[in-house]
């Protein structure tokens, strides 16, 4: 009985986190946090995480948003991210993790970008009644990116290079993305006093980086393509 005790001690002492922590910013802050571990998160605006550290692994739960991630390489301690029905797992890279209900890309879809190491993304549907769940695994490199759809389903990988974390230096980048969800993407961070009431001109497409904090710009641009069209 004593043994007994002694080896349930020992599995609910390693079971035990050594940190676990909460973190989020509002909408339009941004937030670095460096964990013990040596690793760093960058945070982006209205975002949550929670991070759980333990004696042989270490993982954060993305609630919602985006971060980006330089993890501290252990390979005694994988590092896990939990998103939704998404797992990414590395042990020591630079990758960023996407998970909003508006702006770019679709809602409830969970976007990895790598920007060097490699890391393993694996998503499981959550509908448990469908015999022998959708299961997915992708394995990315540096400049590779893949998104997994509300669905538990992964999309195929994109191995076009583009940046892991953008929005860091303060910069949201379009790639052919609908004006519409360029517009949900500038809220995300601060009231753009912009309405779009022709579902034609949302589905105009926006190319092109700009910076977060010159809204103004944006907006010519567009009335200068306004006019000219």
């Amino acid at each position: 009985a004593m043994v007994l005790a002694l080896i349930g001690g020992w599995q609910l002492w390693r079971s035990q986190p050594i940190l676990a922590e909460s973190f989020a910013t509002q909408r339009g802050q941004q937030r670095q946090v460096k964990l013990p571990d040596g690793s760093t998160l960058w945070l982006d605006t209205a975002t949550q995480v929670d991070v759980a550290l333990y004696r042989h692994r270490r993982e954060v739960r993305l609630s919602e948003g985006q971060v980006f991630l330089a993890v501290q390489a252990d390979p005694d301690q994988p590092f896990d991210v939990l998103a939704g029905a998404t797992r990414v797992t590395v042990v020591g890279t630079r990758f960023s993790v996407r998970r909003t209900r508006s702006g770019v890309g679709d809602a409830d879809s969970v976007s990895v970008v790598v920007e060097e190491g490699r890391v393993r993304v694996t998503s499981q549907s959550g509908n448990a009644q469908v015999l022998g769940a959708a299961q997915a695994v992708a394995e990315l490199t540096a400049g590779q990116s893949v998104t997994a759809h509300a669905s538990g389903t992964l999309a195929p990988i994109d191995s076009q290079p583009q940046a892991a974390g953008a929005w860091r230096e303060g910069r949201i980048n379009f790639n052919n993305t609908p004006l519409g969800q360029a517009l949900a993407e500038f809220e995300r961070y601060g009231n753009t006093q912009l309405v779009i009431r022709d579902p034609a001109v949302a589905a105009l497409k926006v190319q092109g980086s700009f910076d977060l904090r010159h809204l103004n710009a944006f907006k010519f641009q567009l009335s200068a393509e306004s006019g000219s069209s």
